[in-house]
């Protein structure tokens, strides 16, 4: 097999040598990629004050957004369990039990109650300000309703809305190790933070005690059909006391201020604003942006050196 590199000159083989190519390591040490820095550093800089200044101005767009808390934990029931309301039990009536920090999580975080609050109170201006109109009382027909085609036009606020604006501002959140449950509410208001958890609390309220009023009454009706057809002497004296366990159920429950839980931190009014942190938004987005622009910056370089050296290997062969 002959050599690619052998050539015949004046009758004679001659062999050549190929031409020396430098050998060039394939990775990039740390002075190349300062050198790409220097070069481009400016542009780096601007493009991460330009990101952060145009993210404080749309941080300065956006509103002031102010939170109110609550603080409440369970009424305790300091009266020890009867045994003769097993008696009761067994004929499968509710004989009520102490409120739970979970049963207060599961009343504050419901949708029955989040639709009592906004309609009792009409909170539409205040939840739904960009979406509700005031002068008509109604909601706004946006360009989104249209695109999607959800709506025909202004319509009365139902039960969804309300359900849909509590979802983004209501917070409920349970310390288990303190027996607590905190009841927060986000608006652009903060006198109106304040008011919208405090109806939270006193609908709450006013749900528990109807319960347990309504279970009071029906046990006091289903034990007094018991007692007209129980002829045994001992089972009679026990439904009696079942009849005055109910009794003062009842008047239990009409003691507004002690049933069913206890404010430990009532609602103020904030004065200082949840959100948007402007300076650290900002701020968080110029480094972002460095960081981004520095990875593009050297990527491009990296991306250009190789493809340079693969067109002086294609050039040279």
């Amino acid at each position: 097999m002959g050599n690619d590199n052998t050539k015949i000159r004046n009758g004679e083989k001659v062999t050549e040598e190929p031409p020396h190519m430098p050998y060039e390591e394939d990775g990039i040490n740390l002075g190349e990629y300062f050198a790409i820095l220097r070069k481009n550093g400016w542009k780096i800089v601007l493009f991460s004050l330009a990101m952060g200044f145009v993210t404080l101005l749309v941080m300065f767009l956006s509103p002031d957004i102010y939170q109110a808390t609550a603080v409440l934990t369970p009424a305790v029931d300091e009266k020890r369990p009867n045994p003769a309301l097993g008696v009761l039990a067994s004929f499968g009536v509710d004989i009520g039990s102490p409120t739970k920090v979970e049963d207060l999580e599961t009343l504050f975080k419901s949708n029955d109650l989040t639709v009592r609050v906004f309609g009792k109170y009409n909170l539409w201006p205040v939840a739904l300000p960009d979406r509700f109109d005031p002068a008509t009382g109604k909601m706004k027909f946006c360009w989104t309703d249209r695109l999607f085609g959800r709506e025909k036009g202004p319509r009365a606020p139902g039960d969804w809305d309300a359900i849909r604006a509590a979802k983004d501002r209501l917070n409920v959140n349970v310390n288990k190790k303190a027996g607590t449950v905190s009841v927060s509410f986000e608006s652009r208001s903060p006198e109106a933070s304040a008011n919208i958890v405090k109806y939270y609390l006193e609908e709450g309220k006013s749900r528990l005690q109807e319960e347990a009023l309504d279970r009071a009454v029906k046990n006091k009706q289903f034990i007094e059909e018991q007692i007209g057809k129980t002829v045994d002497a001992l089972t009679r004296d026990r439904l009696y006391a079942l009849y005055g366990q109910e009794v003062e159920r009842e008047m239990m429950a009409r003691n507004r201020e002690q049933f069913g839980f206890r404010v430990v931190d009532a609602p103020r009014v904030p004065d200082r604003k949840l959100k948007p942190r402007r300076i650290f938004n900002a701020i968080m987005s110029v480094v972002l942006s460095f960081l981004a622009g520095w990875i593009f910056v050297v990527v491009r370089g990296v991306t250009g050196r190789n493809q340079s050296h693969s067109m002086k290997q294609t050039a040279i062969s």
